[in-house]
């Protein structure tokens, strides 16, 4: 019991301060670059990943990014992935024909946003959800932007996270990239598993979230999913971020 009050209390003060974060506002215009792309060079590894920085980078933990990227970084869509693992992992999507989509985690929202821009090319989206605990201010133009896209500002550790899950579920994929913790993670991997056809993980390489690693690895030895990783690295640090990503084996696979 002592056990358990300490976990919530850390989970309550990580709370708190992810709260008082602001997300930036993210420059929505960006997103012509993949919606007048060719499909060949959205369904190109290499050619994402030099279309990536051109949609804007995140600059929080700017050491982790190669000096080379620091001049797309805190612009645009303020993208906080490694051109080269979202590349491939955007490029592998692309043959899976996502229906729909449901991101936990978006912070400023360009990973959302550009995943979302680039799923929609290759398959048009039922629908495409975004969720964090703090206010995601570029949102609501967003859904001006795309229809089809919703905010929910609410904690995934939440009674109203689950009346959410009711009435959206099954979804097709979904993106865990929220508090970056084994436990909260877990707990959302177990919520999510039995309605989702594929999920991925983000961070699954990083060395300042052990956690994450713990639960992917476990998820590998399990005969109910088929994993991939993209966890190529930029030399000279890290390792940083890797995204993993887990295909039910009874989900057709075209």
């Amino acid at each position: 019991m002592v056990l358990t009050s300490s976990i919530h209390s850390v989970q309550e003060a990580a709370w708190k301060l992810l709260k008082g974060l602001r997300p930036q506002r993210i420059d929505l215009s960006r997103i012509h670059y993949v919606r007048q792309a060719d499909i060949d060079q959205l369904n190109n590894q290499q050619s994402l990943i030099e279309l990536l920085p051109q949609l804007g980078l995140n600059n929080e933990g700017l050491d982790e990014f190669p000096l080379f990227l620091h001049q797309y970084c805190g612009k645009g869509l303020f993208i906080w992935q490694f051109p080269v693992q979202f590349a491939a992992y955007l490029a592998f999507l692309g043959h899976l024909k996502v229906n729909s989509y449901l991101e936990l985690g978006i912070r400023h929202g360009g990973s959302y946003v550009a995943t979302v821009e680039i799923l929609d090319r290759f398959n048009p989206l039922e629908f495409a959800i975004g969720i964090d605990i703090i206010p995601c201010p570029s949102m609501t133009e967003y859904a001006q932007l795309n229809s089809r896209s919703r905010f929910f500002c609410i904690n995934s550790q939440s009674p109203a996270f689950l009346d959410l899950l009711h009435q959206i579920t099954p979804v097709d994929l979904v993106f865990i990239d929220s508090h970056h913790e084994e436990s909260q993670c877990r707990r959302e991997f177990s919520l999510l598993s039995p309605v989702s056809n594929m999920i991925a993980f983000h961070d699954i390489a990083n060395i300042s979230c052990p956690g994450i690693a713990v639960i992917w690895n476990e998820i590998k030895r399990s005969p109910e999913w088929t994993c991939y990783e993209f966890v190529d690295q930029y030399p000279g640090n890290g390792p940083f971020m890797g995204i993993g990503l887990m295909i039910k084996n009874n989900r057709i696979i075209t």
